[in-house]
This record gives C-alpha cells, sequence and structure tokens, in this order.
C-alpha cells in the first residue's frame, strides 16, 4: 500500500509548509510521516485506509487551508465517499468553536466563475475604454489674438484605421484571457475532489479548499461509509 500512496501523492504539488499534527500518545490508530517535505496523516478502521495533509494555500480566489485526502478500499465491497460530508471545526486563540466553510467542488466552482466574471468585466471595460479612445487623435494649434496674447486650441479627429486595430487587439487580448480562464477551471475540477464509488483494493486522492480563519487548532473530520476519521492540527505551528 505504501507504494500505491507513494506514487499517487506525486499529483499533488508541494510548494508550501504542511500544518502540524496533534497526536496523542494514547492514540495507536494514527499514523503519520513526511512525503516530499509534507506530513501526512493516516487511519485505517476496518477495511478503509484514510489519509491526509493540511496546508495553507492561496490562489487568485482566496485564502484557504488546503486539504489533501487519501482514501483506500481493502475490503470486498465498493464502497462511496461524498466529500460534502467532510467538516471541519476552529478552535480560536479565546478557546471558543465555530464551523469552518469546507468548499465542496460546485461552491468552489462558483466561487471560481464569480472572480472570473468580474475578471473579465473589469477587463472588457478597460479593454473597450482605451480601444475606443484609440480612434481619436487630438491635435494643439497656437494662435494669437491682436493684442498679441497667444492661446491654444485643441481639435479632436477620428481615426478609423487606429480603432478599428484597437478593437481587435482589445478582442484578442479578452479572448486569450477566456481561454485562460477556461484551461484554470479544467485544472481544478480534476484534482477537486467529487462524490466517487471506490471499488476494492482501489484507492483515490484529491483535495478540497477550507476558508482559511485564524485559531489554534482545527479538527477535520472524513465520513466515509458511516466511519468518521478525524484528524487534529496545530495552526500556530509548521513542520518542515
Amino acid at each position: 500500500m505504501r507504494i500505491i500512496i507513494l506514487a499517487t501523492l506525486l499529483a499533488i504539488a508541494t510548494s508550501v509548509k504542511s500544518q502540524t499534527l496533534i497526536k496523542e500518545e494514547s492514540d495507536s490508530t494514527l499514523l503519520s510521516e513526511y512525503n516530499d517535505g509534507r506530513l501526512w496523516a493516516y487511519r485505517q478502521i476496518d477495511d478503509i485506509v484514510v489519509g491526509m495533509t493540511n496546508y495553507q494555500e492561496k490562489d487568485d480566489y482566496g485564502k484557504y487551508y488546503q486539504i489533501a485526502i487519501f482514501i483506500k478500499n481493502l475490503g470486498d465491497n465498493s464502497i462511496t465517499f461524498n466529500p460534502e460530508n467532510v467538516a471541519s471545526l476552529l478552535y480560536t486563540n479565546q478557546g471558543d468553536s465555530l464551523d469552518m466553510q469546507v468548499y465542496t467542488y460546485e461552491e468552489y466552482m462558483k466561487k471560481v466563475k464569480n472572480a472570473q466574471a468580474w475578471s473579465m468585466a473589469l477587463l472588457g471595460f478597460s479593454a473597450g475604454l482605451n480601444a475606443g479612445m484609440a480612434g481619436y487623435q487630438t491635435t494643439y494649434t497656437t494662435s494669437y489674438m491682436p493684442n498679441g496674447m497667444a492661446y491654444t486650441q485643441a481639435h479632436t479627429t477620428y481615426n478609423y484605421a487606429a480603432a478599428s486595430a484597437a478593437n481587435m487587439a482589445a478582442t484578442t487580448q479578452m479572448m486569450t484571457l477566456s481561454k485562460m480562464m477556461a484551461d484554470d477551471k479544467k485544472t481544478i475540477s480534476k484534482g477537486y475532489l467529487k462524490i466517487n464509488t471506490i471499488h476494492p483494493d482501489e484507492g483515490i486522492i484529491g483535495y478540497m479548499n477550507i476558508k482559511r480563519k485564524k485559531g489554534s487548532r482545527m479538527t477535520v473530520n472524513i465520513p466515509v461509509e458511516g466511519k468518521v476519521f478525524s484528524f487534529d492540527w496545530d495552526l500556530r505551528k509548521k513542520s518542515n
């Protein structure tokens, strides 16, 4: 199983430090190991193994605790994993506790699309404004009054060739951004966890984003087939 886990983990980037796992000495069901600089924790209940890591991430759409989740089915029957059941609890520095927002695939995609819509709207306005102004050319002439005092007049003309070229450039810029955003969403849908059936001796790996909030500790609960795999993380420390 170790070979399968290590090979699968290569699909996830390792650019930041993990949060520190909280492990009670009396808890013999929790195993941990470092993989490519990141701390992973594993629990096995009956024929199901669940592993996860927790690290801070920031992208164009927000700041998160990004949790990578590994699930292995060692049993003889297929099981179903629904990421909508994943929950997280934050313990604040004041000793309070509150539910954290764990984004499902649909919720995160909605967040991405909303952010991209704003980017497209702002870029479209800016590109359109620049393109519209590109057709206008202003010249200045200086004249003299009978008393010898000089004054300047501005004359604005519209250059259709310049306007056409600018509009074409703006359209190209918008098309390029649209393609880039489509690729971005495609990348997100590959690794972001959705509901999956896991057949015997198969495993899945993916990630989910949790809205980042300040606190001292967070607990992540991952239910699979009625069993809850719980992991505690210290937010004040980061592992190497």
